[in-house]
């Protein structure tokens, strides 16, 4: 018979319970938000790689929206090379826009917003305007 200090398993096995469900809780955000990174989609990858070209000085193709000019020349106004961070996008039937910040090598950053047109898969950059579009993002 046990005549000793009475075991109580009852709090430590719910303490694991607990830690175990935050533990799954955590990964299961971890997951989520790297499945839906922005930089994972195929039009943020067109983005970034407009960008960086554009931004070291380089040049990239570009698609032709009606009444724009050049995008690259638009974004260089700004300096002839640059960073830039992706903040918000839309969109919907072979059309989007994406607002970016850009990092010139001096000062703060500059708020600009991409058109981009879809053709097939392809994604491409069409014109480039100073500011950010208000994105719903439930909308």
């Amino acid at each position: 018979m046990f005549t000793g200090r009475p075991v109580r398993t009852g709090r430590a096995v719910l303490v694991a319970g607990v830690l175990l469900v935050l533990s799954a809780v955590g990964f299961g955000v971890t997951a989520l938000v790297r499945a839906s990174d922005p930089g994972r989609s195929p039009l943020h990858r067109a983005v970034d790689a407009y960008l960086e070209t554009v931004g070291t000085g380089g040049s990239a193709p570009a698609a032709t929206c009606a009444g724009t000019s050049d995008p690259a020349a638009e974004l260089r106004r700004q300096g002839a090379r640059f960073g830039h961070r992706i903040v918000s996008s839309t969109e919907g039937g072979g059309q989007a826009t994406v607002n970016v910040d850009l990092t010139p090598g001096h000062g703060p950053a500059v708020a600009y917003s991409l058109d981009l047109s879809r053709t097939g898969t392809v994604w491409e950059v069409c014109s480039a305007s100073p500011g950010h579009i208000e994105i719903d993002p439930f909308g």
